[in-house]
């Protein structure tokens, strides 16, 4: 191989055989841009992250690429060019041709909605029986395998067929087909022979394009009854039917959307079909039965000289049954011969070059498993929650109408990727806009999917309230397929089940701007939201009627910090982490519960540098249910030069469950009932556009420490804001008693940036005039928290992250200020912050004041002595009861994480893998028993925060970083690159550099991420030859090296990822590496060998005889 050397770092990795020189072939895709070939279009595809969404990034990184190019190897660029084709193959099956046909006319520019106009045929072909069949399916084991095939082998054909009579599927619906026949006028077309007509029956005159076009849809319709009705699936009996309906006129496409979803920097863009064929095809469709096609009154006039009639239609005569074509004028096969013969579409398909266009129209984890050519593995069963909306009200045939189209698409797209959700979806029909959003679609996976869906359908009713559209929301959860639908040549990534078609029903049943959803989404709902039952209603498809329920909002609470009689608040006591728990489990008493027993750890790193502080020992009876909080002189005084005694910044660093939370309430509790320091409160996350929230906060818990200090002013917030506000800031009232009236509701936060800057802004400029105020009369506490919840990506809460930490560099400048002016003022009533978050920018002003004065508390897990006294603690048992391989087991599933450990002990609990007695008020007679731990199965406790959150990071991956961490997982040690390189691109069968380049890259991102570890060479190792020059080099002889080896600890990461592993890929991939490590030790001295046997000098038996005659 010619590989150049300086891309290929020496890390033990064995270099690829080179393939032979490869020929330079243009790189061209056949269409009328055929110019557009080599090497440059295709590492056009690598020069950006992530492709199109970063036009000026790849525009400034071009002239680079294009430098870099000439330096490139041969081998190099056929595998990109490889690569690259395989990805087009595989990705032009979810763009129609009209779309591709637009593209080189011009019609895909930035701004355009409205990408074709014409007329034609429309068809809408809807199957039954798939809802059966998903039923049936779902509760197997391979039933998403089972499914795939079953629509694999009902739509081939189907597609097949609507390709030859020059059909564009435009959208699948589901189950269900849009398929749009253009009136092309096929008598200008270059391939047209002057002989037979478009329609292809000789001696008979053309019909012209549009009737050309209601008859070729005709006949496909024919000729799919003929060979697809009844389809046998092979499964218990259920056989797939069709029914069609068929329209004609004019025809707009439409491309809206553009926002870029979080998990990529790709926008995403959906087309749409709209015009009157769609309101005909709505009437015609049910009217339609089983292996029927029924065509409206404008699709009839162009055809009724040209088909037979079939049943009559009482109920709508002006409509028109499809019997067969009139076979002594046209038949079927002589239809499409003439389309199949005249079809130059090819002509204006998509190339490489063209490969960033398609991906703006392919969900990004679809695209990556194209890219990786694993497309199968995105066939799935699985638990997601569905939002059907729909949107009357609005012509988008108009160009006012399509432009409001664009406009509520981008804000429903917004307000979905705000929660981290996904749009299916986009469709016009005769009702109007058909949107469908679906949470749970990895990389997009959460614990609490169903709260986030009903959260995103509050944010869009507003945005459909906004755009003066009339909206209906139904919200389902349940198991569903989630998968690709079609065939080779034309296909989709959706979503098919019950729970889907429930959705559309419940969606049909709401009130205009109102939200139903079931029983499965109610039951999984947190405290954010509150539930009202509905009397049950009767849908299509259920026999029985079946519950409904209208979610809401729930009330903010009545108090925030310090309220009537001196009680405190916490703002977490009504948002606990990760926006609640679905059984309410979770209340005041046990949060209270939580901060007794994680404070009580005496050794706990967290507490002591709080106590440092502070002053003084943990007290339990701070945290008593009914602790009220008194004015009045302090009963102890903090250290000097603490943050607590001359005022200043606290930060508590650290990811969820590591107790910050329970920190931060003991500083408050400790500081409120011994410094006499007073609390305010404010908060961010973890849902998106929380600025209001945080404003809100601050300044409802501001009124209440004024209302302890001056108890004539009102209860009402409002009218204490009136009252109390310096009379230099009267001007900030109006908005701020909007945003108190309205409780926090924030608007989403595209839309409602300007006012909640400007609310935020003028709540920090009041708050920072009351304290002044109140800093003369008493001691202040100022709690901050930004909660990131279970967002999985840094891009979703990225603004509200900015304004959270802009709003504390004015409140760190205004307590850096009080501070000198209290000391020249002889005032002893210091202002502290304590900010509470994860992963805090270390050159933030907050940040480095709390580093300077050693008050910044970085949280990590538990030591393996804290985690005893944390179970013990937890239990309620002394530590002697708690076992050697109990205290092991759960410290090295938890890590220490408090969170996790209170998780676990709560699930061994309930499985009676351990079982507490107490006999007796003496513990000295109680007893701990530990039963079965080497069967615990850690995996199905997927409710918990534990192992919920990692399935869900681990779904957040990309395809080939989840791929090798479950690899990782058949390893019960350690494991090199080559070793998992033998299963995906092992270097004895024609793989290359990049290759393993691409696993390389992955594994050191899962390093990164501290979801596998590097580890020292095992023994008997290190001296083991690595090759690191290709086979075909020999006989140079392999230079040793030290290989890098790798590893899975995280018991739970390892425990998790195993059980997304089938036996079958266990083994397999086992057994690819030990041949791999046979290989790599036996076959280089062989190979060696031989090449010193072929290069020796060799006379043949007959020569050698007559040399020694001579």
């Amino acid at each position: 191989s010619n590989w150049p050397r300086r891309l290929c770092p020496r890390w033990g990795v064995v270099a690829m055989a080179p393939s032979k020189e490869p020929q330079r072939e243009s790189m061209g895709s056949g269409t009328p841009h055929s110019n557009r070939t080599g090497n440059e279009s295709t590492l056009k595809q690598v020069g950006s992250k992530d492709s199109t969404g970063q036009g000026s990034e790849a525009t400034s990184n071009q002239n680079d690429w294009r430098q870099g190019l000439e330096s490139l190897d041969d081998n190099v660029l056929l595998w990109f060019r490889r690569r690259n084709t395989t990805t087009l193959q595989g990705a032009l099956a979810f763009v129609p041709w009209v779309v591709q046909q637009a593209y080189f006319d011009g019609a895909l520019q930035e701004g355009n909605i409205v990408i074709h106009r014409g007329q034609g045929a429309v068809v809408f072909s809807d199957a039954s029986g798939f809802t059966a069949l998903t039923e049936r399916l779902a509760k197997k084991s391979n039933g998403a395998e089972l499914l795939s095939r079953c629509l694999t082998a009902f739509f081939t054909p189907l597609i097949y067929l609507i390709n030859a009579y020059h059909g564009d599927v435009i959208k699948f619906s589901g189950d269900a087909l849009t398929v749009y026949f253009p009136d092309v006028d096929d008598t200008k077309s270059p391939k047209y022979n002057r002989i037979v007509p478009p329609h292809g029956t000789y001696g008979l005159p053309d019909l012209g394009p549009m009737a050309t076009a209601v008859l070729r849809a005709s006949a496909c319709c024919i000729e799919i009854h003929k060979r697809l009705h009844q389809f046998d699936t092979g499964v218990d009996g259920v056989c797939l039917c069709l029914h069609i309906g068929v329209g004609c006129g004019q025809v707009s496409i439409l491309q809206v959307g553009g926002i870029v979803p979080p998990e990529t920097h790709v926008p995403r863009f959906e087309y749409i079909i709209a015009g009157s064929p769609l309101e005909q095809i709505s009437i015609a469709e049910p009217l339609a039965k089983n292996g029927e096609t029924c065509l409206s009154p404008q699709a009839w006039e162009y055809v009724h000289d040209c088909v037979v009639e079939g049943r009559a239609l009482e109920e709508r005569p002006d409509f028109h049954m499809l019997d067969k074509m009139d076979e002594n004028k046209y038949t079927f096969p002589t239809i499409k011969h003439a389309a199949l013969e005249n079809d130059n579409r090819a002509e204006f398909q998509f190339g490489l070059s063209e490969l960033n266009i398609i991906r703006q129209f392919i969900p990004s984890a679809v695209f990556k498993q194209i890219e990786g050519g694993t497309l199968t593995y995105v066939n799935e069963m699985r638990n997601i929650s569905v939002i059907f909306i729909n949107g009357s009200g609005l012509d988008v045939m108009s160009e006012k109408g399509a432009n409001k189209a664009q406009d509520l698409m981008a804000a429903v797209q917004l307000a979905c990727y705000a929660h981290e959700g996904t749009l299916n979806k986009f469709l016009i029909d005769d009702k109007g806009m058909l949107f469908l959003l679906v949470f749970g679609l990895p990389p997009l996976v959460h614990t609490d999917d169903p709260t986030r869906a009903v959260l995103a359908c509050f944010d869009m009713t507003k945005v459909f309230r906004r755009h003066e559209v009339v909206g209906r929301f139904g919200v389902t959860t349940g198991r569903s397929y989630c998968g690709v639908c079609g065939s080779a040549k034309r296909m989709e990534y959706t979503v098919l089940g019950d729970s889907v078609n429930l959705s559309a029903r419940l969606m049909a049943n709401a009130p205009p701007l109102g939200i139903l959803c079931d029983e499965n989404t109610k039951e999984r709902l947190s405290g954010e939201i509150q539930i009202n039952p509905l009397a049950p209603i009767k849908v299509k498809g259920k026999a029985n009627p079946i519950n409904i329920f209208q979610p809401e909002r729930t009330e903010p609470p009545a108090q925030i910090g310090l309220g009537p009689g001196g009680k405190v608040r916490f703002p977490w006591y009504d948002r606990p982490y990760g926006g609640g728990t679905a059984n309410g489990l979770i209340t005041p008493e046990t949060l209270q519960q939580n901060v007794q027993q994680l404070c009580s750890v005496r050794a706990w790193a967290g507490i002591k540098h709080v106590q440092s502080m502070l002053g003084g020992d943990y007290n339990k009876d701070a945290h008593r249910v009914n602790m009220t909080i008194a004015l009045g002189e302090p009963v102890a005084t903090a250290p000097p030069g603490s943050p607590f005694s001359t005022g200043g910044v606290v930060v508590i660093d650290g990811t969820a469950g590591l107790g910050k939370i329970e920190l931060a309430e003991y500083i408050v509790m400790h500081a409120a009932s011994r410094l006499r320091m007073l609390p305010i409160f404010g908060t961010m996350g973890p849902r998106p556009g929380g600025s209001i929230l945080l404003a809100v906060e601050l300044l409802r818990s501001t009124l209440g420490v004024y209302r302890t200090v001056h108890p004539e002013v009102p209860a009402d917030d409002c009218e204490a804001l009136m009252q109390v506000v310096p009379p230099g800031l009267s001007g900030k009232v109006p908005i701020l008693r909007e945003a108190l009236l309205e409780q926090g509701s924030a608007d989403i936060p595209a839309v409602a940036k300007k006012k909640t800057g400007e609310t935020l802004d003028g709540a920090l400029e009041v708050i920072m005039g009351l304290l002044s105020a109140l800093s003369k009369q008493t001691a202040i506490v100022i709690v901050l928290q930004f909660e990131s919840g279970t967002s999985l990506f840094p891009k979703t809460l990225e603004a509200d992250k900015t304004t959270f930490w802009k709003a504390i560099a004015k409140l760190t400048d205004f307590v850096q200020k009080e501070r000198p002016r209290s000391a020249t003022e002889g005032n002893s009533k210091p202002i502290t912050m304590v900010i509470l978050s994860k992963d805090s920018d270390r050159q933030h002003p907050a940040v480095k004041a709390a580093v300077a004065s050693n008050s910044l508390i970085e949280l990590t897990g538990f030591t393996e002595e804290n985690s005893l006294e944390y179970m013990s603690n937890y239990l309620n048992v002394p530590e002697q009861l708690i076992t050697q391989p109990l205290r092991q087991f759960v410290f090295k599933v938890t890590l220490g994480n408090a969170l996790y450990i209170r998780e676990t002990m709560d699930q061994l609990q309930e499985s009676k893998h351990i079982v507490v007695t107490r006999n007796g008020s003496d513990p000295s007679s109680w007893t701990l028993d530990c039963k079965d731990m080497d069967k615990i199965n850690i995996s199905t406790w997927q409710h918990t925060s534990m192992v919920g959150g990692t399935v869900c990071l681990l779904e957040s991956l990309d395809p080939l970083e989840a791929a090798v961490l479950k690899m990782s997982t058949c390893f019960s040690g350690p494991f090199t690159l080559p070793d998992l390189g033998a299963s995906t691109c092992s270097r004895w069968a024609d793989a290359t550099h990049f290759d393993l380049l691409r696993l390389f890259k992955a594994i050191r991102k899962l390093v990164e991420a501290s979801i596998i570890e590097t580890v020292d060479v095992p023994n008997g190792a290190g001296g083991t030859p690595t090759p690191n020059v290709p086979l075909m080099d020999a006989p140079q002889r392999w230079a040793p090296t030290i290989t890098q080896h790798f590893q899975t600890r995280n018991v739970l990461i390892r425990a998790v990822g195993s059980s997304m592993v089938l036996e079958a890929q266990r083994k397999s991939v086992k057994r690819q590496a030990l041949v791999d490590r046979a290989l790599s030790r036996e076959l280089p001295a062989r190979m060696d060998a031989l090449e010193l046997k072929r290069k020796a000098q060799h006379i043949p038996w007959y020569y050698e005889q007559a040399f020694r005659r001579m």
